[in-house]
């Protein structure tokens, strides 16, 4: 039996040890004014309520990872001494229950054919007494006497038996669902990576390719000035290819903690905007937690577009805004730099700018919306994301970071110099 099995089965067997206790204990009071029993009563019942107590107070010492299983004289024991005091005393008095929780945990610690043997026992034993009229016995004809309790007593095991197997498969089939979760969380994992090099490196490599012909093409032909931007662009792109890596990177050493999504989108524009001459203000508005894939792809996104910003925008500050939208979340980054042709997508593309391209697949991918807007004032980029699930809301952020600080429209600020 697997230890998690050995758990369940044992700590029911443990539980059923308290009613024996209970059936003990009230057999002495009720026949404590008994004369011709007393001497027996003071000497057995304390006797079984305190083995009882003890093995139930140390019951994994007394068990042992169930190994007492494989000792029967220890049942054998027990119902000798249950049935021989039930003698003494009669079937009427509560001790029957006793005689029903030894069948109990005959099914749950022995072997079936065992429990089912020390049934059919308890239950001789106690036609015997009852035939013999021995003890108190409150009508031989009663039918709770003669048919409920020797059923009861027959069934015992039988049913205990049922139980520890249908415990037995149950935990084995949540193991193999926690094996199951475990793999297709895996996959999931991989087909994320697997997603995230193809949105982003797969093509920046791409457009270096092409980059290369495009310089050698130049060099050949003796052009300067154009070798000398298809070589700037080069570096630009394996710039980018750089901070993609580091970012898979750092994912993959991820402790799988999740944090506030709030807190997850500061780090990312203190990552993207760290070194820059630039002011960064992120406010965040108690934005619903979303789903793990989706909230990868939200800060991918918010990454991509905050380095657009730096690196190719030339602008002097930037306002992150994350807020609540009508069924998700909303990710609003305007900058106040030189813009671009929004519907210059194929030229981006031959230029070697895959980043505007990436952004959009992300949001389609997972259901949301993305809108750029873009002209010589600035540039604006608005993500809607489906939440997901559910869950704690975004607490609010700390102190600005170092730099040059820039109180935003709600007072949740980060800046870098």
């Amino acid at each position: 039996m697997a230890t998690r099995d050995l758990d369940a089965v044992g700590r029911l067997a443990q539980y059923v040890l308290v009613p024996r206790i209970a059936a003990a204990g009230l057999t002495l009071v009720v026949l404590l004014n008994t004369p011709r029993l007393i001497t027996v009563l003071m000497v057995a019942v304390p006797v079984m309520v305190a083995l009882n107590y003890l093995a139930l107070r140390n019951w994994d010492r007394v068990t042992d990872g169930l190994r007492i299983a494989r000792k029967p004289h220890y049942l054998l024991l027990d119902c000798a001494l249950a049935v021989t005091v039930l003698a003494i005393v009669g079937v009427g008095t509560p001790l029957v229950l006793y005689l029903v929780g030894t069948g109990l945990l005959a099914g749950l610690v022995y072997r079936a054919s065992l429990a089912v043997a020390t049934g059919v026992v308890l239950t001789a034993g106690y036609l015997a007494i009852l035939a013999e009229g021995a003890g108190y016995v409150p009508g031989h004809w009663d039918f709770h006497t003669t048919v409920t309790l020797p059923v009861l007593l027959l069934a015992s095991g039988v049913v205990a038996v049922a139980i520890r197997r249908m415990l037995h498969q149950q935990d084995h089939a949540a193991a193999e669902l926690s094996s199951l979760r475990a793999e297709a969380a895996v996959r999931e994992e991989r087909l994320r990576m697997a997603r995230d090099l193809h949105d982003s490196l797969t093509k920046n490599l791409h457009g270096v390719r092409m980059l290369s012909r495009s310089l050698d093409a130049a060099l050949a032909r003796g052009e300067v000035q154009p070798a000398r931007q298809a070589a700037r662009v080069i570096g630009e792109v394996a710039g980018d290819l750089a901070r993609q890596a580091r970012t898979v990177i750092h994912d993959l050493r991820d402790d799988g903690t999740i944090r506030p999504l709030g807190q997850a989108l500061r780090d990312v524009v203190d990552r993207s905007t760290a070194g820059h001459d630039l002011v960064a203000a992120l406010s965040v508005l108690d934005p619903p937690e979303p789903a793990r894939a989706v909230r990868a792809d939200l800060l991918a996104v918010a990454g991509e577009a905050l380095h657009n910003a730096v690196r190719h925008a030339g602008a002097r500050r930037v306002d992150v805004r994350l807020e609540p939208d009508p069924g998700g979340v909303g990710l609003l980054i305007a900058d106040d730099g030189h813009g671009f042709a929004v519907g210059d997508m194929d030229g981006l593309v031959e230029r070697g700018h895959f980043g505007l391209l990436g952004m959009r697949e992300r949001a389609d991918r997972a259901g949301g919306r993305l809108t750029v807007d873009s002209g010589p004032g600035g540039t604006r980029v608005h993500l809607t994301m489906p939440a997901g699930s559910r869950g704690a809301t975004s607490p609010a952020e700390g102190p600005p970071a170092t730099g040059k600080p820039a109180e935003a429209p709600d007072g949740v600020m980060t800046g870098h110099g």
